[in-house]
């Protein structure tokens, strides 16, 4: 397995949207409604994220994307096709061995990665505890 910067990956805007397409809505927790691909063409090109890579096989299969921002969040998806076969734990591993948390700065980031999980994604709440992390908070939104 290895991980490819988006940013650097020819059709990576369009494999980031079939996989933003193919996730349960239950899992969303930053839009209610899909954007437009344009919309999300734009948002890549913007980058969003202070790393975003795609997750490949040694074969160059495109298998998903994980991401992380300047909070030390993470976030990982796997396409539809390649889920349960151990794939999302294998990336946040090496992912998390090639690259560190930012430092902390007081009440903006925590120096070590954090996870934001929809409540009712049970399996990247079993993923990401299988993977030592624990629950600190529950947010609320209106």
């Amino acid at each position: 397995m290895r991980l490819v910067d988006v940013y650097e990956s020819l059709g990576a805007g369009e494999f980031l949207y079939r996989l933003l397409a193919e996730r349960p809505s239950g899992a969303n927790i930053s839009h209610a409604t899909m954007p437009s691909l344009e919309k999300h063409l734009r948002f890549v090109e913007g980058r969003p994220y202070r790393l975003w890579l795609m997750i490949e096989s040694d074969d160059g299969e495109r298998l998903g994307a994980i991401y992380a921002t300047d909070r030390n969040e993470i976030g990982i998806f796997v396409a539809a096709a390649h889920q349960r076969q151990g794939h999302a734990a294998t990336a946040l591993r090496l992912f998390m061995s090639e690259h560190e948390p930012l430092p902390a700065i007081a009440s903006v980031r925590a120096g070590r990665w954090l996870a934001n999980i929809a409540p009712g994604n049970e399996a990247s709440i079993a993923l990401f505890r299988g993977l030592g992390f624990a629950k600190i908070q529950e947010t609320y939104a209106r």
